[in-house]
């Protein structure tokens, strides 16, 4: 995992916002004592020694222009002193100008991040991130620029698997096609189906093989999301052929064979670790299968052999015979030595 420090910032918007607000409040400001007429004049006459060192309409633009400055200066400087930092093991929210304060979020396997962004902070590349602990908000990153790239930065420093869910605006909209926006990673792929080839439009066993493939890879590794029923392009295939080449032609029927599947090349006592939902994207069926990371190594059993993978980025990688004994030792040290 790589070590590097991300320091993430608000969207300039923030600070174009809060000016637009101080320019506002001068104006509301100034009209204020425009109303209050000659009572102004007679405060001034009443301050000991002030008459004499400032005439009154110098008072009076240095008094309006220096708080409107003195104001600006501050927002601004709230607005470049606070960030969010994430490194491997947490990420932290640095603010204040003469007192720093500083709030840190151990990275947990029960974390989800939630995105929140609106037409308009697509338009300004601005929006939120909710960081959640077992469906609680423990951490919020208001308004910064970029935001899914930093998702993605993010999802990849949490250690299991992860729920990818975005918010657009006030309204949740479907889990699944959200998640068609996001490009493969370490810990999200699509396949077209489980094994229906769509090239040659029948049935192919070894697309069963590369989808327990990826799913083996996403156990031996941090966990993942495998999303089935999705074309290269990430446009909604369906799962309604797979269905039709088995024996019940539902979403049942699909879990059930994936069961069999992860059952024979995996093993069943760990087939708790693989969660399917189904969810409907353009009035098609697609299956999400999000899976966490294994206790113990994982190997993929063929016909005639018996293959170990890992997630490399976005790839399942075979490990060679040497290689796998030390990854193992150092990824399960307690499994190995019990």
């Amino acid at each position: 995992m790589s070590t590097e420090r991300i320091t993430i910032r608000r969207s300039p918007a923030v600070l174009i916002r809060n000016l637009a607000l101080i320019e506002l409040v001068a104006f509301i400001l100034y009209v204020v004592a425009v109303t209050l007429g000659n009572s102004k004049y007679e405060l001034y006459l009443q301050i000991p020694l002030l008459p004499d060192i400032f005439p009154y309409q110098a008072l009076k633009i240095f008094a309006l222009s220096g708080i409107q400055f003195v104001i600006t200066i501050y927002a601004f400087l709230s607005w470049y002193y606070e960030h969010y930092v994430v490194i491997p093991t947490m990420i932290s929210h640095e603010r204040g100008i003469f007192f720093k304060q500083s709030t840190n979020v151990p990275f947990r396997e029960t974390m989800s991040v939630t995105l929140v962004e609106g037409p308009i902070r697509k338009l300004l590349h601005c929006g939120s991130l909710i960081i959640h602990n077992s469906s609680l908000p423990i951490l919020t990153l208001t308004d910064i620029s970029y935001p899914k790239k930093y998702l993605d930065i993010i999802l990849t420093r949490l250690n299991g698997s992860h729920a990818y869910t975005i918010e657009p605006s006030s309204q949740r909209v479907g889990i699944a096609e959200d998640i068609l926006q996001y490009e493969e990673h370490s810990k999200l792929e699509f396949k077209s189906s489980l094994r229906f080839d769509h090239h040659t439009k029948k049935v192919n066993r070894e697309l069963e093989k590369v989808t327990m493939k990826t799913v083996a890879a996403f156990l031996n590794s941090d966990g993942g999301r495998l999303v089935i029923g999705v074309g290269d392009d990430k446009s909604p295939l369906g799962l309604h052929h797979d269905y039709q080449t088995l024996g019940r032609q539902s979403a049942d029927g699909f879990e059930n064979h994936f069961t069999q599947l992860f059952n024979k090349m995996l093993g069943p006592d760990i087939r708790h670790l693989a969660q399917l939902t189904f969810h409907k994207v353009q009035d098609k069926d697609i299956c999400m299968v999000d899976i966490s990371p294994s206790p113990r190594p994982v190997y993929l059993a063929t016909e005639n052999d018996e293959f170990f993978y890992v997630r490399t980025g976005n790839i399942s990688t075979p490990l060679k015979l040497s290689e796998v004994e030390s990854y193992a030792r150092e990824r399960w040290p307690h499994a190995m030595t019990g």
